[in-house]
């Protein structure tokens, strides 16, 4: 089936709710060529130096037909300000323009698909109540959050800790990203009731952009794509750049995203004096723009560090999926969960979070970059395998079957 149009659409109506982190994520998208009806609720939350406003896209028959802007929520406070100020008045306002998005479609839909547990929170007491109006009420469960020591931040992960056990009891279907992701969740919360219906949704890797192939090595391109934070690994990507090129290779690094260490990641390029070598695009929201920088990279880079307190052990990150959709092989280590894949379908390399390491094993591709021939094969194989569109469609096949 073609990514960008179907032959026949169904008749049902969709209510989707998501993050900003990116405008045309695998779900909305796939939603948006598969239903008669989408409406699209993008929530003013994340960790992006400049979020954008929530916002209402109805989709009607896959195009745009409408859209309504909301609130633009600020969250570059840190400490007590932040998670007494910043963080519950952000969720205060996204969730009244939720409902007030919900009230523009006379709160009736067909399925109500939360890719957040907040959006699904909602659903749930409108629908206790009598005014929200759904066959079901799906959440797709991508996140998990360890409990830090932090005082702060520890009292803010156990609200959300209680949130996300409520919600997981009382919505129709919990949809997981990894089977890690499900045995993490029972660990925690036990088994879901019999009411809940559990499914897995492994890989869901975004639809391929058609973009340039990148130019030969050297240069040897890395990419790297997140949020700027210390537990993404982006000043060991950026160590990892500095170390290369004092060995003499010629390496560069290109950098999507934004966060909280933005400016200090700048002023740390500058001080090391890789500003030739390292190139910040800011926060990307463009599927397009985003595969057209990628697509010049040889190698995506998630050097994810063991912290105990950081979900990338349970998931399958944006960034994962956003490489393999675009034939990029991965460096990683051993945390993610996707690195058994990588290593299985010789989609990419699992190393050790050791800049003299990972150095070595990209000169081999510097020395030799043929094998990036064999690695993008792999990543081919793997995604045609998890492609969105193959795994979504099975199981919304299978939610609609159900009574």
């Amino acid at each position: 089936m073609s990514n960008t149009t179907t032959t026949k659409r169904r008749k049902e109506h969709v209510f989707t709710a998501e993050l900003p982190y990116e405008k045309d994520q695998t779900v909305t998208f796939f939603l948006k060529n598969h239903f008669s009806r989408v409406d699209d609720f993008i929530m003013s939350l994340g960790q992006m130096s400049n979020i954008p406003p929530s916002i209402l896209k109805t989709y009607v028959d896959g195009k745009l037909a409408e859209e309504k802007v909301y609130i633009k929520n600020n969250l570059k406070a840190s400490g007590a300000k932040l998670y007494f100020l910043s963080i519950p008045k952000a969720l205060l306002s996204v969730t009244i323009d939720l409902v007030r998005a919900l009230s523009r479609i006379n709160f009736t839909s067909d399925i109500f698909f939360a890719q957040h547990f907040l959006p699904a929170f909602v659903a749930i007491h409108l629908r206790r109540l009598g005014i929200l109006k759904c066959r079901k009420i799906v959440f797709w469960m991508f996140d998990f959050f360890p409990i830090p020591p932090e005082f702060l931040r520890g009292m803010y992960y156990r609200g959300m800790d209680v949130i996300q056990g409520y919600t997981r009891s009382r919505v129709d279907e919990i949809w997981y990203t990894t089977p890690r992701l499900l045995e993490a969740d029972e660990d925690r919360f036990g088994k879901p009731p019999e009411t809940v219906t559990r499914r897995l949704t492994e890989g869901c890797f975004f639809r391929r952009i058609p973009a340039a192939p990148p130019a030969p090595v050297p240069p040897l391109r890395l990419g790297f794509l997140g949020s700027l934070r210390r537990d993404t690994a982006i000043y060991e990507t950026i160590d990892v750049v500095g170390n290369c090129i004092h060995h003499g290779l010629d390496v560069r690094l290109e950098v999507i995203g934004s966060g909280p260490e933005d400016t200090r990641l700048r002023s740390y390029v500058k001080a090391h004096r890789l500003t030739g070598q390292v190139r910040f695009h800011g926060f990307v929201d463009d599927g397009a723009e985003i595969a057209g920088i990628l697509s010049g990279c040889h190698l995506g880079m998630a050097l994810y560090p063991a912290q105990p307190y950081s979900p990338n052990w349970f998931l399958t990150s944006g960034k994962f999926r956003r490489y393999i959709s675009q034939r990029l092989p991965v460096i990683t280590t051993t945390v993610p969960y996707f690195a058994k894949y990588l290593s299985d379908y010789h989609a990419g390399l699992v190393v050790d979070n050791d800049p003299d390491r990972i150095r070595t094993v990209l000169e081999g591709i510097y020395r030799h970059p043929a094998l990036l021939t064999r690695l993008r094969i792999g990543a081919d194989r793997l995604y045609k395998k998890y492609k969105g569109d193959t795994i979504l469609e099975e199981k919304f096949n299978m939610l609609l079957r159900q009574p």
